[in-house]
């Protein structure tokens, strides 16, 4: 899948400015082949600066003390998915 239609498929789930904070494993172009595993993924600079920076700032903070309570905050927020459609 091209960027460009990322983007886009991002827009149409309606995220702002088309952003992907997750890292993009695409399944239809994951193939095995014997031993061989060839697979296509993306990511966006956003996908690791901005959701760590929040995790960051409130660990310096001291506002939340739990770090998976903070990356839980931080996707829910954010809208941060496991699937980006549902199966």
């Amino acid at each position: 899948m091209a960027l460009n239609s990322t983007i886009e498929l991002m827009n149409d789930l309606g995220r702002p400015r088309g952003d992907m904070w997750e890292v993009a494993l695409w399944e239809d172009v994951l193939t095995v082949d014997g031993t061989n595993c060839y697979y296509t993924y993306q990511v966006d600079n956003q996908s690791f600066a901005i959701p760590e920076n929040i995790d960051a700032i409130r660990a310096l903070a001291g506002s939340v003390e739990d770090g998976r309570e903070s990356i839980q905050m931080t996707n829910e927020a954010l809208g941060i998915k496991r699937n980006f459609i549902a199966q």
